[in-house]
């Protein structure tokens, strides 16, 4: 289930770069940067997941696009997973000098005590200040 003790910054990403939690997703998720890529967004949102951080999930989210949940929603979903994995499946775009971008990946996750994966093409697009955001998955 969801993190029960407090985050250790020096342990492995749930993200799965393999890189430690520092040096990877955090700073984006304590809105010390911003992610540089569609990738680094797309990774620092399924680490928010795992770590229960809503408003870096909702920040990230196109404003457009909001209006299909709610915060109270996307806690309750993270919080009801245990968040098992992710890999990266392939990227289109999303880079530093790109204004829009896709990332297709597949999350593993425990729900209910059911095993689930989710696969999705993920659409992001960059603000005019240069922040990646989580747009929609492709249709």
């Amino acid at each position: 289930m969801p993190p029960t003790k407090p985050v250790d910054s020096e342990s492995i990403c749930p993200c799965g770069s393999n890189q430690s939690l520092a040096s990877c997703c955090l700073n984006y998720v304590k809105g010390k940067s911003p992610a540089p890529t569609a990738e680094a967004l797309m990774r620092s949102r399924y680490t928010a997941h795992a770590l229960l951080e809503i408003d870096y999930l909702w920040e990230t989210w196109s404003p457009e696009e909001r209006v299909r949940s709610s915060k109270a929603d996307i806690e309750a979903w993270a919080r009801n997973c245990e968040w098992l994995g992710l890999k990266i499946t392939g990227t289109k775009a999303g880079g530093k000098k790109d204004n829009h971008g896709l990332v297709s990946f597949v999350a593993l996750y425990r729900q209910d005590g059911e095993l689930q994966e989710h696969q999705e093409v993920s659409v992001f697009t960059k603000t005019p200040q240069g922040v990646w955001l989580y747009v929609d998955h492709k249709k």
